[in-house]
């Protein structure tokens, strides 16, 4: 059975390792559509951190109760905050302004507090010249730290059987962070969400110290997963750039291997246009439809690569329908999507007049 097992194994590592000399990757940058449209009069938001504890606020007893480290949430708020101006600074959609304010937020950490005064969203929107503001309103880290003993059968060099003790740990981190968007010149609040991150971490070692000193650090965790909170909550309110991968074919049969090697240099260079055109070049004479399938599939790819969504979308499904491309299916169903993600950004974006 171990024998089956390791070559079944075996078979799955070459069997990608041919996949991959046979395929290459591409990457580029997308526009992604925000969960909902934000109202076309806000084009400048600025950024508020209003999760610092308030008086009064348990939070020192409850980061003894929950093991955080001196500094663990200051640090994550901080990062959290860094995480939503950022992400809004590469969105098309708003400017924003980093005010750098931070205020005292809810006394309860991980609830949210009474909102901001208009008086005082008014008064932060006149100072920055904003129309809105997106703020971080609580922020609560919980982290549990664990250490279990455990025992394995092992050998000595001269094959004698010993029972070795070790310790293993584990860690547990949840986050979560409260935002709420304010729009003053409508007086409303025009989102309140909890944004939640969790991270799982294990250590182990020859003792309950070493175990534990085997796991990483809470308060960088910690920062870690505000830092990407914080980015998730911008994606939430902002259409936001980001980087995908496309796989595409730069082998064929005989006839055509040395033509198919040659535009995928082009593709891998970034010549897309002229790699399109050496594809198409060899579609017309390609009599394997297997091949063929690869083709339209890679120029679908190229469309997509020179913003030809159309076009990508017509080779893609030619690929699947036309020569039985079994990649192309996913990959029509993808363009539909990013299609309509176009069509549901172009909405989300404000109509000049």
């Amino acid at each position: 059975m171990k024998r089956v097992t390791e070559l079944t194994a075996i078979l799955g590592i070459m069997a990608l390792f041919f996949l991959n000399s046979c395929q290459s990757t591409t990457q580029l940058q997308v526009l992604q559509p925000a969960q909902f449209k934000i109202p076309d009069h806000i084009e400048v938001i600025a950024t508020v951190d209003r999760s610092k504890p308030g008086k009064g606020a348990g939070s020192f007893f409850e980061g003894l109760l929950t093991g955080e480290e001196i500094g663990q949430d200051k640090n994550g708020r901080r990062r959290a905050f860094d995480g939503l101006s950022n992400t809004l600074t590469q969105t098309p959609r708003f400017q924003v302004r980093h005010t750098g304010i931070v205020l005292p937020g809810s006394k309860k950490v991980n609830r949210f507090g009474r909102p901001l005064d208009w008086s005082e969203v008014e008064r932060i929107c006149r100072q920055y010249n904003a129309d809105a503001l997106a703020v971080i309103e609580k922020f609560d880290s919980d982290n549990f730290r664990s250490v279990k003993e455990k025992t394995r059968k092992k050998k000595d060099k001269e094959g004698n059987e010993y029972i070795e003790t070790y310790f293993e740990s584990r860690m547990k981190m949840d986050l979560n962070i409260g935002f709420r968007l304010y729009d003053p010149k409508k007086r409303v609040i025009l989102d309140e969400f909890t944004v939640r991150r969790h991270a799982d971490a294990s250590g182990r070692g020859k003792t309950e110290e070493i175990a534990m000193n085997d796991l990483p650090s809470p308060r960088y965790v910690s920062e870690d997963l505000g830092y990407q909170t914080g980015m998730d909550y911008a994606m939430r309110i902002a259409p936001t750039w980001v980087m995908v991968v496309r796989d595409f074919y730069k082998k064929g049969k005989r006839e055509t291997k040395k033509q198919m090697k040659t535009a995928a240099k082009y593709a891998e260079n970034g010549n897309w246009e002229k790699a399109s055109k050496m594809w198409e070049e060899i579609l017309e004479n390609e009599p394997d439809k297997k091949t063929a399938g690869r083709i339209a599939y890679n120029l679908a790819v190229a469309a997509e690569r020179l913003d030809r969504l159309d076009l990508a979308l017509s080779w893609a499904e030619k690929a699947q329908f036309d020569f039985g491309n079994k990649k192309a299916r996913s990959y029509t169903e993808l363009l539909n999507r990013r299609l309509n993600d176009v069509r549901l950004v172009d909405y989300q974006m404000p109509k000049r007049p």
